[in-house]
Formats: C-alpha cells, structure tokens, sequence
C-alpha cells in the first residue's frame, strides 16, 4: 500500500497538481523531496523495527532469580522486569510494549523509537496523500455532491455497478483509505506520547504502574537515545540507549542519585 500511494502520487498527483496550480519548477522539486522524505522514512523504520532484535535470546541472563524477575517456562530462562513472552514470536521481549501486526514483530526496548517514528511519519504521509489526493478525485468527478457521496465511500462497489472507471474507483479507495489511516494513526500516536512522556509500557500503562517515569526528557532519553532530538531525521542515525533492557532504573532510585 504505502508504494503504491507513492508511485500513485508521483505519477498521476504530481502531474495534475503541476498542470493545474501552475507549480513552477522550485515548488515541484520541494513537493518531489517531501514526498520522497516520508516514503524513505516509512520504509526505513519499517526495516529497522524487523531487523533489530529486541528478544532476550543471545543476552546474557543469570541463572538464579532476582528480585523483579520472572521465570519464562516458554524459554525455560530467567525474564528480567518489563519482559513478556510473545506468544506470536514464541521469545521474551525485552521492556515488551506490543505485537506489531503491520510488521509481525514485537516493539520493545531496542525498536521502540522506529515503531514511534514509523506511526508519525505514517500519519504525515496519509493526511498529506489525503490533502493530494481529495481535490484531484473530486476533479475526476466533476465536483461533489450528496448522490456522489457512495463514489468516496464505496467506490469499488460503484465501480462493479460500472457508474465510475477503474481509475476513478482506484483513486477514490486511495483518498478513503488516506483519511481512514490518517484519522486511526494520529489516535495511536498521541497514544504513544503519553506513554513515552510518562515513562510507561502499553501493559504499565493499562495497569497503572509509574514505577519508570524519571521526568519526561529522562523518559525521551530512555525511549529515544542520547540523540534523541536527531532520530526524527533518519532512522539510520546513531542515539545509543542508556540502558541494555534487562536492567531499569526506577523512580526511586533515579530521584536517590539526584539527590546526592
């Protein structure tokens, strides 16, 4: 879908939008990179959530039970605080907040930033292709009305009763889905603030746990990294995570060491 919305808008938005508002050549080029810019940062993130490891396979876990810990009869190995075993994954994540079914991995403490990352740029990319897209269809439909309003909501069908074209109904499902996902996305996003402002999992967040909220830049720190102010750039930038996942640092402790 998202390539689809891409070389959608690169070859039938950007022509018309060019042709019709008379862009110059300077305007072109910016909606040409900014576009470029959300697809390569969807895609980037969408890789780097896969290809990093946010199991606790390969760590080095003590065989003994410490205080906080738990035993995954799963993995048939010791589970540090904020772990969960995924059931769909079959591992114990490490600082475990969900199971991704956009990208069939588990978002934890080594992938957190990209998955945030990924449902903002998603957001950006879906209300900029619906604010594209919106004009452009009702053109196709010679304007709007309140007996074309089935085109918008169910153009596939309209397009199988043959009152609009194929590409019309194509392009129309395109706008739909934009506004849909844009409207489910920025709900999700705020979601994920309040979380990362308040230092918490989705899970400690359900049951109410503030046992790792350290103020909320030390909160974007440990969710972002170090260079937290940079990730939003490219997900490709380094910003080391101050802790490895297995060990957290806990409100009372945190406010122990400021005090000293």
């Amino acid at each position: 879908m998202v390539h689809s919305a891409y070389l959608y808008g690169e070859f039938a938005i950007a022509p018309w939008m060019k042709e019709t508002y008379s862009m110059g050549t300077l305007k072109n080029i910016v909606y040409q990179i900014f576009a470029l810019f959300l697809y390569l940062n969807v895609m980037g993130n969408v890789y780097k959530i896969i290809e990093t490891n946010t199991s606790s396979v390969g760590k080095m876990l003590p065989t003994l039970l410490k205080p906080g810990w738990t035993f995954c009869y799963a993995c048939e190995a010791n589970s540090p605080p904020r772990s969960f075993h995924c059931m769909t994954c079959n591992k114990c994540i490490l600082k475990r907040d969900h199971h991704c079914m956009f990208t069939s991995q588990c978002i934890g403490h080594s992938n957190y930033r990209y998955y945030f990352w990924l449902v903002f740029y998603g957001w950006c990319g879906t209300m900029f292709c619906a604010i594209m897209t919106v004009p452009y269809v009702l053109t196709l439909l010679d304007g709007f009305s309140i007996w074309k309003l089935p085109y918008f909501i169910l153009p596939l069908f309209c397009f199988m009763l043959q009152y609009i074209s194929f590409f019309t109904a194509i392009s129309s499902f395109i706008t739909l889905l934009s506004v849909v996902f844009s409207c489910a996305l920025i709900a999700l996003l705020f979601w994920h603030c309040s979380h990362i402002y308040k230092g918490q999992t989705t899970f400690e967040s359900s049951h109410r746990i503030y046992d790792y909220d350290l103020g909320w830049k030390e909160n974007i720190i440990q969710s972002f990294g170090t260079k937290w102010y940079l990730t939003w750039i490219c997900p490709w930038i380094i910003s080391p995570l101050p802790g490895d996942g297995i060990e957290f640092q806990t409100k009372a402790n945190y406010q122990h060491s400021k005090d000293q």
